[in-house]
């Protein structure tokens, strides 16, 4: 059993407050502007009794407060709980994916920022996604980062082709996978970064354009089921998972 230093109280009616889809709906409509309670209710179609029931309620737990000319306002405190909840939103989206693979392995900074990661959309065809790949390194203008299990033998010449044009490609490999680039005659060339980590934690492939993120099954296989995002968050999200796992990892030459 997992124990966490948690005040159950106090998370239960965090929670509860956020379970309602109407509270939520005022706290993000009250983060941009001001409002009184007749244009709350006008708002989100409910009852003028029913919108000061919640916005009261609202105003008690911290999420708003009351402005001098009588309109109401989210609190920062507000800002920093829905940023939070980004995360439990994600994950609830996407349960029976999560259910399935293996998350264990992404640091536990990473795993608190699935958040940013909201706008990708989950990719279920692995042959498409494998396919798609392909096109995601010919189209990539400054950049290519890969984190695979093993090389991409099928993808070699590509890489090859794009860091001889200028591209920045870096490689990172699983380490009990490194016979698969021996066996690479273009790989061995050593026309690009690469580094070699003992284990890696998911499949990663980015781009200036795009990334594809990919996590092992809870047996330790890939299904290259891919969340695919074109959005920055999703980028730098990635970005900075694959320098935390290339500061970590040990240069591969030839």
């Amino acid at each position: 059993m997992v124990k966490t230093n948690v005040d159950e109280d106090h998370l239960s009616d965090l929670l509860f407050q956020l379970s309602s889809a109407d509270r939520r709906r005022i706290i993000e409509e009250l983060q941009t502007q001001t409002l009184k309670l007749n244009e709350v209710a006008k708002k989100l179609d409910i009852t003028a009794t029913e919108a000061f029931r919640q916005v009261q309620r609202l105003t008690d737990a911290g999420f708003l407060e009351k402005t001098s000319d009588g309109k109401y306002r989210s609190t920062p405190y507000s800002k920093l709980i829905l940023e939070s909840s980004a995360a439990m939103d994600f994950l609830s989206k996407h349960r029976e994916y999560f259910l399935g693979h293996d998350t264990s392995l992404i640091p536990p900074q990473f795993r608190a920022r699935f958040g940013e990661l909201s706008k990708t959309v989950l990719l279920t065809e692995a042959v498409v996604n494998l396919n798609t790949s392909t096109e995601v390194f010919k189209n990539a203008e400054k950049r290519i980062y890969v984190m695979n299990e093993q090389h991409l033998n099928y993808n070699g010449q590509i890489l090859r082709q794009q860091s001889l044009k200028g591209v920045k490609v870096r490689s990172l490999l699983q380490e009990n996978k490194i016979e698969t680039i021996k066996e690479d005659p273009i790989a061995v060339e050593q026309t690009w970064e690469r580094r070699i980590i003992p284990r890696i934690c998911a499949i990663i492939i980015l781009t200036e354009k795009i990334v594809g993120i990919a996590l092992p099954k809870m047996d330790g296989k890939m299904d290259y089921q891919v969340f695919e995002g074109k959005d920055p968050e999703s980028m730098k999200w990635a970005g900075d998972l694959f320098e935390d796992q290339w500061s970590r990892a040990r240069p591969w030459h030839s």
